[in-house]
C-alpha cells in the first residue's frame, strides 16, 4: 500500500489535534483541580458530586439559620441583662422607701425613680433589632402597650390572663407558644390535621415576654385587693403606695406587693438560663454541621478532585508531547511556495 503526502499530512492533523485537546484538558484539571469540567466526561462522578454539593448546600443553609438564630439569642441574653439591671434598681428603691425612717417626701421621690424604672423598662420589653421585636413572637408592631394603665401584651391585657377558665388557658398557652422558629436540620414535619409544622421539628429561638413579664392578678397577697402579677403593673401599685399621705400609707402594703414582686422577678432569671441553654445547644449543632461540612468536602474532593501532582506531572510531559509533535511536523508538512509570500 502506498502512502500518500495526503494521508500522512491527515494523520499527522488528526494527532496533533488529538494532543491539543489532551493538553487543554489537562490544564483545565491543573487550574480547575476537578476531574470534569462537563457532566458528560464522568456522569458517575458527576452524579455523586452533585448529591455530595446538595447536601453541602443544605448544611451551609442549616448553617445561616444557626447564625441567625444565635444572633437573636445574643440580643435577647443582652436585653434581659438590662431588664435584670432595671429590676436590681427597683428593689434597691423599694427597699429604701420601705424604711421606717423615711420621710413622706422621700417616699414621694423614690415613687418618681419607680416610674422612671417602669418607663424604662417598657421600653426595653418593645426592643427591636432589624425590624423585629425580641419579646413580641410573631408580632409585627410593638407587643407591649399600657391602655387604661394597664400593660397589655400583643393586644390582650394581661390581667385577663388568669388561667380560669378554658378559653383563658387557651389564649395563654396560644400566646406563650406563639415564638419564632427556624429550620436547623431537625428534620422539619408537618402535621397531618392542620398542616401546620410540628414545633418540635423546629427550633424555638426567641421567647415571647409574656413567659417573664407575668400574667393574671392576685386576690390575695393584698387585703383581698386585684393586684396585678406583671411586673410593669407592679411597679406601678408600689410607686402610687409611696405617693400616699403619711396617715394612708400602708408599709404592710407594700411588703406584700414587694414580696409578689420578687417572686416575679425570678422569671427573668429563669429567662436569661433558658436562653442559655438555647445558645448551648447552638453551639453544639454548629460543631456537628462544621465537622459534617468538613467530611463532605473531603469526600468531594475525592470525587470531583484531581491528583494535583499528578496530573501536574501529565500536563508536563504532554506540554513536551505537544511541542516535539510541532517540530516534527516540519518534517512531515512539506512546504509550498505560499509560505514565502508576503
Amino acid at each position: 500500500m502506498r502512502i500518500t503526502y495526503r494521508m500522512m499530512t491527515s494523520r499527522y492533523s488528526n494527532n496533533l489535534n488529538n494532543l491539543s485537546v489532551d493538553l487543554d484538558k489537562l490544564n483545565t484539571q491543573v487550574a480547575t483541580g476537578r476531574k470534569y469540567a462537563r457532566t458528560s466526561e464522568d456522569v458517575s462522578s458527576a452524579v455523586r458530586g452533585y448529591q455530595i454539593r446538595r447536601n453541602l448546600s443544605k448544611v451551609e443553609g442549616y448553617q445561616d439559620n444557626i447564625k441567625h438564630a444565635d444572633a437573636f439569642l445574643t440580643n435577647s441574653e443582652s436585653t434581659v441583662g438590662q431588664i435584670e439591671s432595671s429590676l436590681a434598681e427597683a428593689t434597691d428603691k423599694i427597699l429604701q422607701g420601705m424604711n421606717g425612717t423615711q420621710s413622706e417626701d422621700t417616699r414621694k421621690i423614690i415613687a418618681t425613680e419607680l416610674r422612671s424604672i417602669q418607663s424604662q423598662l417598657l421600653e426595653t420589653l418593645n426592643t427591636n433589632t432589624s425590624g423585629v421585636y425580641l419579646f413580641g413572637g410573631s408580632n409585627n408592631e410593638k407587643p407591649f402597650v399600657v391602655v387604661n394603665d394597664k400593660l397589655q401584651y400583643n393586644g390582650t391585657n394581661l390581667d385577663d390572663l388568669n388561667e380560669g377558665t378554658p378559653a383563658e388557658i387557651e389564649l395563654l398557652e396560644s400566646l406563650k407558644k406563639d415564638s419564632l422558629y427556624v429550620d436547623i436540620g431537625l428534620g422539619v414535619s408537618f402535621d397531618q390535621t392542620s398542616g401546620e409544622v410540628e414545633r418540635n421539628s423546629v427550633f424555638n429561638y426567641s421567647v415571647p415576654g409574656v413567659n417573664f413579664v407575668g400574667n393574671g392578678i392576685n386576690s390575695t397577697t393584698v387585703s383581698g385587693e386585684d393586684v396585678s402579677n406583671n411586673l410593669y403593673d407592679l411597679l406601678g401599685r408600689i410607686a402610687t403606695e409611696f405617693e400616699k399621705a403619711e396617715g394612708d400609707y400602708s408599709h404592710d402594703t407594700v411588703d406584700s406587693l414587694y414580696g409578689l414582686y420578687q417572686s416575679n422577678s425570678q422569671r427573668t432569671y429563669q429567662t436569661t438560663t433558658e436562653i442559655g441553654a438555647k445558645t448551648q445547644y447552638l453551639e453544639f449543632m454548629t460543631n456537628r454541621y462544621e465537622t459534617q461540612n468538613f467530611n463532605l468536602e473531603k469526600r468531594q474532593t475525592q470525587v470531583e478532585g484531581v491528583d494535583a501532582a499528578y496530573t501536574y506531572i501529565a500536563f508536563q510531559s504532554q506540554k513536551v508531547a505537544y511541542q516535539a509533535a510541532l517540530q516534527m511536523g516540519q518534517s512531515v508538512v512539506q512546504q509550498s511556495v505560499f509560505d514565502y509570500m508576503r
